[in-house]
């Protein structure tokens, strides 16, 4: 039997003049905001280069993505280095405390 967690739900939309269908674990409201997302992202381009073709615009989303990804997962090391770094230093004056007394 599956669980909800391996259940995949094929999403379909049309993006530009293209229809696709995306396979994921996500529901459908959280594909439609993804979709909002895409299509503000689109337009954006779109206005700033309007002779870009969707090729390119699709080529600058991804990158554009990628690049957000890639700082948030640097923002989430430097927070996970930080945590772990307090916790160590909440421990220290723990064992330091236990031991003055």
């Amino acid at each position: 039997m599956k669980t909800k967690q391996n259940q995949k739900n094929r999403y379909k939309f049309v993006f530009g003049d293209k229809p696709l269908t995306l396979t994921t674990d996500k529901d459908n409201l959280f594909m439609e905001e993804v979709e909002r997302v895409a299509r503000e992202k689109y337009d954006a381009i779109k206005e700033k280069l309007p002779q870009a073709d969707n090729e390119t615009v699709a080529i600058l989303m991804a990158i554009n993505s990628l690049s957000v990804q890639l700082t948030r997962e640097i923002e989430v090391d430097e927070l996970e280095k930080e945590l772990t770094e307090l916790r160590q230093k909440y421990l220290d004056e723990v064992k330091e405390k236990a031991s003055e007394e």
